[in-house]
């Protein structure tokens, strides 16, 4: 199998998000070290936030520790149905595009409907709705933008959502 960096750097990012909110501040350096060594990239932490920078451009994470939460990106769209409550697990930004992780106290079903009409109601178009006993993902598009939801049921009773939002070409 041929390692290419795109791959490599893949591989540290997923290692680093696992590791994310429980390292230490000595794990965090050797983290730090072993993907700035495997892929060139530069590593900058602050608390629960993470940048790697690349000559491709910059990933952003910011992730919770103890039940807390994170902020929604600033540039996150006003315009991107969200869950009347919710708590951010998460957020990934990289080239244009942004991962969320929310948990909600929603029921599935609620959930999967709020959804729905909130963003056809703020005039975005629908390409997938599919909806099982364990979950359902919503896909939506409008102007040079897709969202997407991944709905989920959570082991603790709560509905887990991801929600990604692209720029057209890139999904």
């Amino acid at each position: 199998m041929k390692s290419t960096p795109r791959c490599i750097l893949a591989l540290a990012i997923s290692a680093l998000v696992l590791t994310l909110p429980a390292c230490k501040k000595a794990q965090d350096a050797a983290v730090n070290a072993a993907i700035e060594h495997a892929t060139g990239a530069k590593v900058e932490r602050n608390g629960n936030e993470v940048t790697v920078k690349t000559a491709q451009g910059d990933v952003h994470f910011a992730s919770t520790e103890n039940g807390g939460s994170v902020s929604l990106p600033a540039s996150f769209p006003k315009d991107v149905q969200l869950p009347a409550q919710y708590k951010v697990n998460s957020v990934m930004e990289t080239g244009g595009a942004q991962i969320v992780s929310l948990s909600t106290q929603d029921a599935m079903d609620t959930l999967f409907n709020s959804l729905s009409s909130g963003m056809e109601g703020k005039g975005w178009k629908r390409e997938l709705a599919t909806q099982t006993s364990d979950g359902g993902a919503l896909s939506f598009s409008k102007d040079n933008h897709n969202v997407a939801y991944y709905i989920a049921r959570n082991e603790n009773g709560s509905t887990d959502l991801n929600i990604n939002v692209s720029a057209a070409t890139q999904q």
